[in-house]
């Protein structure tokens, strides 16, 4: 069975560029520290929030995940403004049903 290809534009072109095994290496670090992250996001200081919602937001527009990565840079400007919301419950849910909405075409591609 044929690997499968990239699932979307942002990581065919990567793909081009990098080969396809180091962009698959790339995914599974991708589906193994965006949970983590997203774990600590609901903790620690304003400025920790900050430094992993824009982590995130990149990390997330590189795999493709482009509408994550839309929602993670509005939590990112709201978290830079010291007056903005902070990280709510109903923003950790939001994303990690979007997140979980995104990763089966990810999870196909490494073969997990």
């Amino acid at each position: 069975m044929p690997p499968t290809p990239p699932p979307n534009q942002a990581l065919a072109e990567l793909a081009a560029v990098l080969g396809d095994d180091n962009v698959r290496t790339l995914v599974r670090t991708y589906l193994r520290e965006f949970p983590l992250s997203l774990q600590q996001l609901g903790g620690g200081d304003r400025t920790t929030r900050h430094r992993l919602a824009h982590s995130m937001k990149s990390n997330s527009r590189l795999v493709g995940a482009l509408s994550l990565s839309q929602r993670m840079a509005a939590l990112e400007v709201r978290l830079a403004d010291d007056a903005g919301e902070d990280v709510t419950p109903g923003d950790l849910a939001a994303i990690t049903a979007e997140f979980e909405a995104a990763v089966g075409p990810l999870r196909a591609f490494v073969g997990a």
